[in-house]
């Protein structure tokens, strides 16, 4: 054999195992992914039904707002009522 199909034969070899090596990690990263998965769907299960309760809420709160500020313009609407005097007779002490 001549330097330069050792040569080769030393690079194919090395290619396959930096490959093999690469594939493994990446599959074991997979591996690892998928596993841990289930975690964070709970997680984020239960940041949505946060958010959904926080939506909820605050969606009430801008409704009770919007009608006090119904009621408010209503009330600024309306002309200011005239109420009579009072009826009191004046004595004076004799």
């Amino acid at each position: 054999m001549n330097p330069v199909d050792i040569a080769f034969i030393k690079g194919a070899v090395t290619f396959v195992l930096l490959a093999g090596t690469g594939m493994s990690a990446w599959w074991h990263w997979l591996r690892e992914r998928h596993r841990g998965r289930p975690d964070s769907d709970r997680i984020v299960d239960a940041l949505r039904e946060e958010n959904a309760a926080l939506q909820s809420d605050l969606a009430a709160r801008i409704g009770e707002i919007e009608e006090r500020v119904d009621f408010v313009e209503r009330r600024l609407v309306q002309p200011p009522r005239a109420e009579p005097l009072p009826q009191s007779r004046i004595t004076t002490p004799v």
